[in-house]
């Protein structure tokens, strides 16, 4: 995406306005997020797949490769909140701030691409709630059988 006309100046309310070359690495940035979510949501099923199957030996690399993926998100996103702190003028930083110096024509499409990774994002944490949920199951019902119950399920009379 390119941004004609994005220089750095002050906004009316005093915030420094972002330079091109910033504008230009926040896009890409996001647009590197939304290929990582989709990479995340196709390992997160892999992984709740494999915790289907008890599969132990597939869990462990899709483990470290959802962990590598997570610390490339991490990055960018420290990035970006490092852009938004830089940005603030006294008021709490945000994106649809950072969104709204976005130059007239290309506002919407910037707009668009944080609506779809923040999409991508809620998506990806439900999955992994999922996964949560079903391996903390899975690991309370071994438990359960390898050690018995504290709590029995039949008290003597």
């Amino acid at each position: 995406m390119s941004l004609p006309g994005a220089t750095a100046h002050a906004t009316p309310a005093g915030t420094a306005r972002l330079p091109r070359p910033a504008m230009e690495r926040l896009l890409r940035d996001v647009q590197a997020d939304l290929a990582d979510y989709a990479e995340l949501r196709a390992l997160l099923a892999q992984q709740f797949a494999g915790a289907l199957r008890h599969d132990a030996q597939a869990m462990a690399p899709l483990a470290d490769a959802i962990v590598a993926l997570v610390e490339r998100l991490d990055a960018r996103r420290q990035f970006r909140d490092g852009l938004l702190t830089r940005l603030g003028s006294g008021a709490a930083p945000s994106v649809p701030a950072l969104v709204a110096q976005w130059p007239a024509a290309q506002r919407a499409a910037v707009q668009l691409l944080w609506d779809r990774l923040e999409q991508a994002v809620h998506e990806c944490k439900a999955l992994n709630l999922r996964n949560a949920r079903l391996l903390t199951e899975q690991h309370q019902l071994l438990a359960r059988v390898l050690h018995g119950t504290e709590d029995p399920l039949y008290a003597d009379a």
